[in-house]
């Protein structure tokens, strides 16, 4: 008999159940909540019209401080006070603008523990997945319910398993994968579904690379992702266990060779390999955010980066994911080798990511981006054009202005 799915299995240990059965509407208890500062006001207001006066437990909510970490205008500032005036009459637990991205701050921190239920303010909140947390992004209303009660509701998800086979070329990476099996299968298949990857090539991952994959569930349209235990990833985590082979529910995704991918305008689905975007003119490199900002991004964007120069007339910004990401890089000497190729580091958090902090790009601008998401007007002009790609295409693209040849992410 096939053991339930993850997703099921946590769910039903926190509604106090032997088991639960997809489709049905569940009560749950969970063990973290945590907000962006970007909604917090909103939050706010459902507290004082609700007359809420403290949350469920002090030590298991928090606030980050991440998606305006610079005010750019007097509106986002106040905001920002109001979003901390909350966090002070809660007394809740505060990341303060510069700490980092609240899910790449989470990893680090050790909030999202295997198997555990974690609800956040940020669709990207499914993050947590990498070390195998339900880790849900849910509304304003959803999240003040679930700080005030410590409980959540949701339908259990049907679960679809990726099987991946085969090993991907030597400049592919993990956003890439991803956006291939999204741009082969469009979201259909994975809508509202916990999807469980599973497969030897994921079990080599480092934890990091784990992250870039579950933070990518949401543009999938999935509920919540799952990561197999492996290399570099906490105790606790279960051995991913798909149906028997031919059952309908398993996805089989072959990466043998697998080309880097690009994701052009306005879609992340809107996929094709690198090469099919060779020699194409880009002004904006942006590397960072909670997708591809952590060391191993920061790392090859300066491993390639160290030895040039970026191109005159094109802007190539750098934001490291957290503090510590920032710190360890500045250690390892990966930010001084940035900032003498030109490129301009800019403090951790969501910078330029969805145009609320950090340098917009100017009307007819094409921007090459790590980021998650390419939608029409995303960082804040709908007159540019947004392209995506991973961080070693991107810091190849800063060098040379334009998409880079295949053979010279290999030399």
């Amino acid at each position: 008999m096939t053991a339930p799915a993850l997703v099921e299995q946590i769910i039903a240990s926190h509604a106090g159940r032997d088991g639960v059965t997809p489709g049905e509407l569940v009560t749950a208890k969970v063990d973290r909540v945590y907000l962006q500062d970007g909604n917090s006001p909103t939050i706010a207001t459902l507290f004082e019209k609700h007359g809420f006066s403290g949350v469920f437990d002090r030590d298991r909510v928090g606030i980050f401080f991440d998606h305006s970490v610079i005010a750019p205008d007097k509106h986002i500032a106040a905001r920002l006070r109001e979003a901390e005036r909350l966090a002070e009459r809660l007394g809740v637990r505060v990341f303060r603008a510069g700490e980092g991205i609240s899910h790449v701050v989470a990893l680090e921190e050790g909030w999202y523990e295997p198997g555990t239920i974690v609800i956040g303010s940020d669709s990207h909140t499914c993050t947590g997945g990498a070390t195998q947390s339900l880790a849900l992004g849910m509304g304003a209303s959803d999240c003040t319910a679930a700080m005030v009660t410590g409980e959540t509701w949701l339908r259990v998800p049907e679960t679809i398993w990726i099987d991946v086979k085969g090993r991907p070329g030597a400049a592919t990476r993990a956003r890439d994968v991803v956006i291939y099996a999204l741009a082969r299968n469009g979201q259909d298949p994975f809508l509202y579904r916990s999807v469980e990857w599973c497969g030897e090539w994921l079990e080599d991952l480092a934890l990091d690379s784990c992250a870039t994959i579950a933070n990518l569930g949401v543009e999938m349209g999935a509920k919540c992702t799952f990561l197999p235990p492996g290399r570099d990833r906490p105790q606790g985590m279960e051995a991913i266990r798909p149906p028997e082979a031919g059952d309908p529910r398993i996805l089989s995704l072959d990466i043998e060779g697998l080309p880097p991918m690009v994701s052009k305008p306005h879609l992340p689905a809107n996929a094709v390999p690198l090469d099919e975007c060779e020699g194409l003119k880009v002004n904006y490199v942006f590397i960072g955010t909670c997708t591809n900002g952590r060391l191993e991004d920061i790392a090859e964007a300066a491993s390639v980066l160290g030895d040039a120069k970026v191109r005159p007339g094109v802007q190539c910004l750098v934001t490291p994911g957290s503090r510590r990401v920032y710190l360890e890089a500045m250690e390892r000497g990966y930010i001084a080798a940035l900032v003498r190729s030109g490129a301009i580091i800019s403090p951790p958090g969501c910078s330029a990511c969805l145009g609320t902090q950090g340098s917009i790009p100017a009307s007819g601008d094409r921007v090459l981006s790590t980021m998650n998401r390419n939608f029409l007007g995303r960082m804040g002009n709908p007159e540019a054009e947004i392209y995506l790609a991973s961080p070693l295409v991107a810091a190849h693209a800063a060098i040379r202005g334009e998409m880079p040849r295949m053979s010279e992410l290999l030399s």
